[in-house]
């Protein structure tokens, strides 16, 4: 294992991230295509991207994939250069990039300019949603199964059991079929970071200021926490045999 190959959100983009502490503990390199509010499309999109220019000097055997998969509702689009959205006060790139052009406007169902308004008003469900973020999973792993490079997935939160009208997305009769589909050897043996720490690092493992969005990100010592404990003994047995 010579490259370490991640993605997710804002719980894995910063550098005192997971990916970070998992990388100098294995002791290889690190290529992080994360970004704060990123969603499972943008996620899938900018791995096979950063994968297939890593595939150009290196071999699958020497590349290991790690995801940590966001929220199913957030969404992005692909926009003409004079079709452009606001951006979001410069604290995140929107539009952002896959193969080095800013043409992918990133939407999430807080947000107020135009176009995220829009899609959340009228054409934004958690069914749809929910499809969408199985097809990327599935997306990726056919790829990187394809391409015979091993891999690791979790999840920032615990997507999958999301709950519509009293039973769970995924029991739906067009979520089911794709949900049964996924690979979940691959997953770390746990419902999501998020919940993890709260269950087996809360006091730590958060920010103090709870009242603020952030409080729900971990910290720098529960994002080390999460890797020393449940990540990296995942590589090393699943991944590297040891």
């Amino acid at each position: 294992m010579k490259k370490l190959i991640v993605g997710g959100c804002s719980f894995t983009f910063e550098p005192w991230n997971w990916p970070t502490y998992v990388a100098r503990e294995i002791g290889c390199g690190l290529k992080n295509t994360g970004m704060g509010s990123m969603g499972n499309g943008l996620i899938s999109k900018r791995l096979i991207y950063e994968i297939e220019q890593h595939l150009k000097i290196m071999s699958p055997q020497d590349i290991v994939v790690g995801v940590m998969w966001s929220g199913i509702d957030r969404n992005e689009f692909y926009v003409n250069k004079n079709d452009l959205d606001e951006n979001l006060d410069g604290w995140v790139e929107n539009p952002t990039n896959v193969a080095n052009q800013k043409k992918w406007l990133i939407t999430n169902s807080h947000w107020k300019f135009k176009k995220s308004r829009m899609w959340y008003e009228y054409y934004h469900t958690d069914v749809g949603s929910m499809i969408k973020t199985i097809e990327n999973v599935l997306r990726l792993q056919w790829y990187l199964e394809q391409k015979g490079i091993k891999y690791f997935m979790t999840t920032y939160m615990d997507i999958f059991q999301k709950n519509l009208k009293g039973y769970k997305i995924i029991e739906h009769e067009e979520v089911n079929y794709l949900y049964n589909l996924i690979d979940q050897s691959k997953f770390l043996e746990v419902n999501g970071c998020y919940e993890w720490l709260l269950e087996n690092y809360k006091e730590k493992g958060f920010p103090n200021n709870k009242s603020n969005v952030w409080g729900t990100h971990p910290s720098k010592e529960g994002h080390l926490e999460f890797a020393t404990k449940v990540i990296i003994p995942h590589i090393k047995k699943h991944i590297l045999n040891e």
